[in-house]
């Protein structure tokens, strides 16, 4: 297993592992990606800062859905920014299922995320 340093980004390893926490639905999983002060905004949504109030609305939106999957269509970073693309699947607690395009923005500090912007419009859900 090939570590996640700084100076070294395999985007789509990371983002993998990062979407593979989300769709587990356990915003402790995703918590272990982000920094203290992290800043998170998903869609058109109002901007989330700070840890436990993060890991707290991704545990509330998880609770929203029954599951979801995401799957990559790219991945690059940029420096220490990871720039992903993709689908993600959705199925509602009726069984409905919905899928979305989304983008994501990763800026990150060392190994962890300080900044999560997602590009997705989860109003269809």
């Amino acid at each position: 297993m090939t570590s996640l340093t700084k100076t070294h980004v395999d985007a789509r390893d990371f983002a993998n592992k990062l979407y593979q926490a989300v769709d587990s639905l356990s915003a402790e999983a995703v918590g272990s990606f982000l920094a203290q002060d992290v800043r998170f905004q998903l869609g058109n949504f109002d901007e989330i800062s700070g840890y436990q109030q993060v890991v707290d609305a991704n545990a509330a939106f998880f609770q929203s859905i029954a599951a979801m999957s995401h799957t990559l269509k790219d991945a690059w970073s940029v420096g220490d920014t990871v720039i992903c693309t993709g689908a993600v699947h959705y199925t509602r607690h009726d069984k409905s299922t919905l899928q979305i395009p989304f983008s994501a923005v990763l800026k990150r500090n060392d190994t962890l995320i300080y900044d999560y912007q997602v590009y997705v419009d989860v109003s269809p859900l």
